[in-house]
């Protein structure tokens, strides 16, 4: 073999190296892409997957806290979560969700110990929050029976909280007299210079603020 088809086979065979380095080296550069995609997405579920635990942990803590069923806890705090992203300036004042739904946990655990079958009042006052079924009807077509429902029991309550909350412009332990006492005796009491304060609304706030103070609103 001369000189000259020596360096020939060379040339061959330095040009399928780097051909081959090349056509090496694109596809590591595309996996080198993908694995950062799926590391990026990796991360994120387990971002998703520890928000959910805690979640569930915060979930379960007041269940049993309560003696309440997990899915009572997780619609009061869903109900409470959607309001507060609501902007009017009463539902701020709340601050947290978590703050709403101690509160609202609290109330219910007051009114019906947690058992949607609760009936009061001569059968007015109905299920986990014993609404009225009067009180109720002002916000839509609901029956005493579907009130006995969690979710449409906490669907109406949460509206006439929310009423309530405008009516006494935030102040939540106005808010709690009126559930209790009706909006209609605590107007009158005030009209008439008297305190609406029977107990009731101290008892669920002050549990709120005790129970569940890394939340609550700061005194």
């Amino acid at each position: 073999m001369n000189l000259r088809d020596l360096c020939s086979r060379k040339l061959v065979g330095v040009l399928a190296f780097v051909i081959g380095f090349g056509s090496a080296g694109y596809p590591l550069y595309r996996q080198s892409d993908r694995l950062k995609v799926e590391v990026s997405e990796l991360a994120k579920r387990n971002h998703d997957l520890k928000e959910e635990n805690d979640r569930l942990r915060y979930i379960n803590s007041l269940a049993i806290e309560f003696s309440m069923d997990p899915l009572i806890v997780t619609l009061v705090d869903q109900y409470s979560r959607q309001y507060l992203k609501q902007a009017s300036a009463e539902w701020r004042l709340l601050r947290t969700p978590e703050f709403l739904t101690y509160i609202m946990l609290s109330l219910i655990y007051a009114e019906s110990k947690g058992n949607p079958a609760a009936i009061g009042d001569g059968g007015k006052a109905r299920g986990l929050t014993q609404i009225w079924v009067s009180t109720a009807r002002d916000y839509g077509d609901v029956s005493a029976e579907q009130l006995l429902d969690p979710e449409t029991n906490l669907a109406y309550s949460f509206k006439h909280f929310h009423e309530l909350l405008k009516k006494y412009k935030g102040n939540l332990a106005m808010v709690l007299y009126a559930w209790n006492r009706g909006p209609g005796t605590v107007d009158r009491l005030l009209e008439y210079g008297q305190s609406p304060e029977n107990g009731y609304g101290k008892k669920v706030y002050q549990a709120s603020l005790d129970n569940n103070r890394h939340f609550a609103v700061a005194e």
